[in-house]
């Protein structure tokens, strides 16, 4: 299929006046402000001095109490955002508002803030620069800098907002980033702070994850370094001569420190590579820092984290690939199965899941789904079952006589049955549908009510059962009575009228009787997740034989919230999970996965439970992946389909393996390899009982981390069977040479390659090489310290890594590149032990543009497989510039279900960026395939998609050309991705 790729700017010509500024160091010094040492905001000023996002006065002081300027927050924000360079890159631009000029201090931040949306001009052409921010402003800017937009929350104030602002200000307040007042205002009026800003922006970096750049357990301070044990290695970094230590909330130096190690630790980095700032806590596993703001100008508040979003499945092709009719359920998952060597694992181990036990983390789980009932060994499959929200929730606020027969309650009678009640009263109340949102008696309303009635049946005022009128004909003698689902293992059904029906479990009685709590899937994702992990009966899933530990955290409208998941993945831990499984993320994630969610992730891995997570869904982008996914520890899963699944579920035939569009791709922000592999990312699996024959073909980076997830609990039963054990980080290591590679597909899309279950297992089984203390890391100056290289904006040059030797033997290493363009200056590098080594690196890109993916190979003489890996990404793009026009255009062809990456550095000051493809008619006039474009803005967020160009779908009329307008877009690298349907 040939295809036509045009690209071309609208560039508005400009008189550019040239100003020399030196931008580039926009550090500041860290130093004790005279002005703030007895502050109520001394943290937090502190910390961002440290960091480099802010500083004081050539005085010494800080002027806490002075009003902070639109440009002094357009500074601010683009620097905690990390967008300083590409701040800089505006420098030779032409001047934007007339009162902002061209060598004003900050120019190329109010432009950068103004390109990006967080800020406005004036209808007057103005910026105001030196205008001091008010709080309802700088809840808008926030709000913006976010990118959050989920609704008003149920904060309220007792003063009057602005409506323009009355959105934002509550936004802001739900998320902890502004509080009110003792008084119950919010005076949005009122001005800002300097020291009021730093906090607010403290805490913005917070709910990014992007508070402190490291976090782990600090051994020794002093003498200029600071040695930190990081996920069980030790690290021995750089330390700023002026590093500021906090211990207790009090100040103190490296050498008192010192006094008190080893301590946990949170590590900020400033612009040079160095230890800036330490917070060192008492605390060791799974505690986050609160930082106290006694002031008399803000209420304390604990902020909380913005939500996280289920990876969900979903139609991908529209009406020209859709699944076929599912005749037999069971074929699909034989085939991915095949597709990933499981029936060889078990024919080699007899494995089947058996003693495992698989947590869902997800939307909830049908308990009442034949195929999810029961293990291979008639054991009960799903045995714990946990609601995290709010849906299914039912106030109990009505009392009555446990000695009545009956109830009269707004004009209807409900007939009750004999309760033995210790009290003598019940409680009752109404699971309501519309309130519920939920049609649980499936008959195509919301309008009914069913009775719940609690009984106290063993202590007197401790209410320990319930009965709902699940019939709907206000008669409960004829329903049996139910506990808690970790009690008495039961479910209840609702019953449809096409022999349907809508399962749900009691997850929770008040033990007051005020409220009762019950569990379901509305939404299906869990119930499919669940299905390809451990599914026991028409279909089978991968390890039948797994039991099921279900957290429901995702509500009616597929979101959830950070510490609600946090606190399902600590139940699922205590419930004795082994696996744990993740199909949902947040796709915000500026802190290179350096959060509290993968921090949590991280030290459960070091205690033993192996977690299995989607890349996400938002692909093809490079660097699209969701979080908690970026988890060093992790197995991270992105999604992949094959020939024979291409056949089977949609009836198409595709030549190779393709990877699934949708897939988030990596490399993680500080050029960790993310995603760990891909796996299956479509299969028929199981769906709750309310439609159809209780299956549905699923689709998404969620269906590929269950595959994963069952396999590992099959290699977990074979490993315990023979006496063995495996970590995660092992799993890691072992997977980099157990993964089949995909022809056509880098590292940054695949991780390691596709995950082939019986290879994986005969590599652990073997157990043949010894995993050396080897570390390996370069300085990213956006993000600190990673475990790798990726480079979007600027070309590395010369980069070098940095190798560490943590164990006590030295070592010899032996340098390899897997691409020709990454050279590493030595082949061979002695490594003393507790050592560190510079490992100089040329980047000699080839001429042709696009993305390039190597690796940096360490071995021992006596390994058969690398010790360490490096992984480097590179973009090189297309440039567009007066010699060429501002134009590229491009051709070639593209296999069904395959895409293509483009990438263009976009100048400062484009009028419109616009992008147009081609699909030319085949002879006869018609079209030999279809093709779209996906378009990724230089942060890497999605920017839109195009329409379908080519054959259309039955009944419509195909089109030979499809355009997209960008209007003003923001400079940097662009990224457009051609996509070749399968159809």
């Amino acid at each position: 299929m040939e295809t036509f790729f045009g690209n071309r700017f609208v560039k508005t010509i400009t008189a550019i006046l040239l100003a020399l500024i030196l931008l580039a160091n926009t550090s500041f010094p860290v130093f004790a402000f005279t002005d703030v040492e007895q502050h109520w905001a001394k943290h937090d000023i502190t910390l961002l001095t440290a960091k480099g996002l802010t500083g004081g006065y050539s005085d010494g002081s800080f002027r806490p109490e002075r009003g902070l300027t639109r440009a002094e927050l357009a500074r601010l924000l683009i620097s905690a955002l990390n967008m300083d360079e590409s701040a800089w890159a505006l420098e030779a631009s032409s001047q934007l508002f007339r009162d902002v000029p061209s060598n004003h201090w900050a120019r190329v931040y109010v432009q950068l803030a103004w390109e990006m949306g967080l800020v406005a001009g004036y209808k007057d052409g103005t910026f105001r620069p030196d205008q001091v921010v008010n709080r309802a402003e700088m809840a808008a800017i926030l709000l913006r800098a976010l990118g959050y937009n989920h609704g008003k929350g149920d904060v309220t104030f007792a003063d009057e907002l602005p409506s323009w602002a009355e959105e934002s200000i509550l936004q802001t307040a739900q998320l902890g980033l502004i509080s009110g007042y003792e008084d119950g205002t919010f005076r949005p009026l009122e001005p800002v702070t300097r020291s009021q800003a730093v906090v607010f922006i403290n805490r913005l970096l917070a709910v990014r994850g992007a508070q402190y750049e490291m976090y782990g357990q600090v051994v020794q301070l002093g003498g200029g370094t600071v040695t930190v044990e990081l996920n069980g290695d030790q690290v021995k970094l750089p330390l700023s001569p002026e590093a500021t230590v906090v211990y207790e909330s009090q100040f103190i130096s490296p050498s008192e420190a010192s006094r008190h190690l080893p301590l946990m630790g949170y590590l900020a980095i400033d612009h040079n590579g160095q230890i800036a700032f330490v917070q060192l806590v008492k605390e060791t596993k799974n505690n986050g820092i609160t930082v106290a703001a006694g002031s008399r100008q803000e209420a304390t508040g604990a902020g909380s984290q913005p939500a996280v979003y289920q990876v969900m499945d979903y139609r991908l092709e529209e009406d020209a690939v859709g699944p076929r009719e599912i005749t037999d359920p069971a074929a699909s998952l034989a085939i991915t199965k095949e597709a990933m060597g499981i029936p060889q694992l078990v024919s080699n181990t007899k494995a089947d899941g058996r003693g495992q036990i698989i947590a869902i983390i997800d939307s909830g789980v049908d308990p009442g789904h034949p195929d999810l009932l029961q293990t291979v060994t008639n054991q009960r499959k799903i045995v714990g079952w946990s609601n995290f929200t709010n849906d299914g929730k039912v106030i109990l606020d009505g009392l009555i006589s446990a000695a009545g027969s009956a109830l009269s309650h707004q004009g209807l009678t409900y007939r009750l049955p004999t309760l033995n009640s210790k009290s003598g009263t019940l409680r009752f109340g109404f699971l309501e549908e519309s309130s519920q949102g939920v049609d649980f008696n499936l008959n195509g309303s919301l309008t009914d009510r069913f009775l719940v009635v609690a009984v106290d049946t063993e202590t007197p005022g401790v209410y320990d059962q319930v009965v709902i009128d699940t019939q709907g004909d206000r008669d409960l003698t004829n329903e049996r009575p139910l506990r808690v689902f970790e009690e008495g293992r039961q479910h209840f059904s609702f019953k449809g009228p096409y022999d349907n029906s809508f399962n749900l479990v009691v997850c929770a009685i008040d033990p007051a009787g005020d409220e009762v709590l019950f569990g379901y899937d509305q939404l299906g994702h869990g119930t499919q997740v669940a299905g390809v992990a451990a599914a026991n009966g028409a279909i089978q899933g991968v390890a039948p034989g797994a039991r099921l530990l279900v957290a429901k955290v995702l509500d009616r409208e597929g979101m959830t919230d950070w510490q609600r998941l946090a606190d399902a993945i600590r139940w699922a831990a205590a419930g004795g999970a082994d696996v744990i499984n993740l199909s949902l993320g947040y796709y915000q994630d500026g802190s290179a996965g350096n959060n509290t969610l993968t921090k949590l992730v991280d030290d459960l891995s070091a205690e033993g439970i192996i977690f299995t997570i989607a890349a996400g869904n938002q692909g093809p982008g490079i660097g699209t992946l969701a979080t908690p996914g970026n988890a060093r520890s992790a197995i991270s899963v992105g999604a992949y389909i094959t020939p024979e699944m291409w056949q089977n579920d949609y009836g198409y035939t595709v030549a190779a393996p393709t990877l699934w569009y949708f897939s988030s791709a990596g490399p993680r922000q500080d050029g960790l390899m993310v995603p760990t592999v891909v796996a299956p990312g479509s299969a028929v699996s199981t769906w709750p009982m309310t439609v159809g024959n209780g299956y549905r073909l699923g689709e998404g980076t969620s269906i590929a981390a269950a595959h994963v997830a069952g396999a590992v609990a099959l290699m977990l039963e074979s490993a315990a069977q023979r006496g063995m054990d495996f970590s995660a980080d092992r799993l890691k290591k072992v997977l980099a040479d157990s993964s089949r590679e995909l022809p056509e597909m880098n590292a940054a899309e695949v991780g390691y390659g596709a995950f082939d279950a019986d290879r994986t297992w005969r590599l652990l089984w073997r157990g043949e090489q010894v995993t050396y203390p080897l570390r390996g890391y370069a300085y990213n100056r956006r993000l600190g310290f990673g475990e790798g290289l990726f480079s979007r904006e600027i070309m590395p040059g010369d980069v070098p890594y940095y190798v560490i030797n943590q164990g006590q033997e030295e070592q010899l290493l032996f340098w390899n590149a897997s691409a020709g363009w990454l050279k590493p200056l030595f082949k061979i590098t002695s490594l003393p032990a507790g050592g560190r080594r510079e490992l100089p690196v040329e980047y000699v890109l080839p001429e042709q543009p696009g993305i390039y993916t190597g690796w940096l190979e360490g071995k021992l003489l006596t390994s058969p497989y690398p010790d360490i890996r490096l992984m480097t990404t590179v973009i090189k793009p297309y440039l567009l510039y007066e010699d060429n026009g501002y134009r590229q255009e491009l051709s070639g062809r593209l296999p069904a279900g395959q895409y293509k990456r483009y990438f263009f550095k976009v100048p400062p000051n484009a009028g419109a960026l616009q992008l147009a493809l081609r699909v030319p008619n085949a002879p006869g006039g018609s079209f030999n395939g279809r093709v779209r474009f996906h378009v990724n803005r230089p942060d890497g967020s999605p920017y839109g998609i195009s329409d379908w160009t080519g054959l259309a779908g039955e009944g419509k009329k195909g089109q030979e050309w499809s355009n997209l307008m960008i209007e003003k877009p923001e400079p940097g690298i662009w990224e457009v991705i051609v996509y070749s349907s399968a159809a």
